[in-house]
């Protein structure tokens, strides 16, 4: 049995760039920008149940108006529209929240007091 000598190949110009990269180099990787988010369904369950001072149907208009300019790439506008969007859905929510809890202790009144 004979010992042959092997030879490797001599590395390509992509192995010589890649393995003698300059020290100094930085790479800065910064943040996605984050599309804003629009409510669009928290407005639409606001505005079909529970739609107290017609804060549901405003919440609406400002989701589809914070869609419409992410989808035109106006990122601040939609930024806006979508902060007001859930102010609006909020106010609602809790207006909403409070006729409830109302109309229970309401209920629970009339009931044990034999109204």
């Amino acid at each position: 049995m004979e010992m042959k000598e092997v030879r490797a190949a001599p590395p390509s110009d992509y192995q010589e760039l890649q393995f003698n990269r300059d020290q100094h180099t930085v790479v800065t990787i910064g943040n996605p920008v984050e599309d804003p988010r629009d409510y669009v369904v928290w407005s639409i369950c606001n505005l079909c149940h529970g739609n107290p001072l017609c804060f549901g149907l405003v919440a609406l208009i400002f989701s589809i108006k914070a869609r419409d300019m992410k989808v035109i790439g106006d990122l601040q506008r939609a930024r806006g529209y979508s902060k007001w969007a859930l102010r609006f859905n909020g106010a609602a929510l809790i207006i909403f929240s409070l006729i409830i809890l109302g109309y229970v202790i309401f209920l629970s009144i009339c009931l044990f007091s034999r109204c």
